[in-house]
């Protein structure tokens, strides 16, 4: 199965890093939001501007060039092959 299908069928189902890309989370209450809005429906707060996907990548070491999350030791990115930060140290 090549990547783009993967992508549509994740989703199809709401979850894959495009969906991810278009969802923010309400740091007061939690509830999930579309990057559209503005403001909370739950509780009405301001919501931030990092979407779901800018906290995902600031949580996992992923590949610079493909987006692959990555281990912490690993010298090679599984997805395209580039050697990896720790294996240049």
């Amino acid at each position: 199965m090549t990547q783009k299908v993967r992508f549509r069928n994740l989703e199809k189902y709401g979850f894959g890093p495009n969906v991810m890309k278009k969802t923010r989370i309400c740091r007061k209450c939690g509830q999930i939001s579309r990057n559209r809005f503005l403001f909370c429906r739950g509780c009405g707060a301001f919501l931030p501007r990092e979407t779901l996907y800018d906290l995902y990548l600031r949580k996992h070491t992923c590949c610079e060039k493909c987006g692959t999350v990555l281990t912490e030791d690993a010298k090679y990115c599984p997805g395209c092959g580039r050697k990896t930060k720790t294996a240049e140290e």
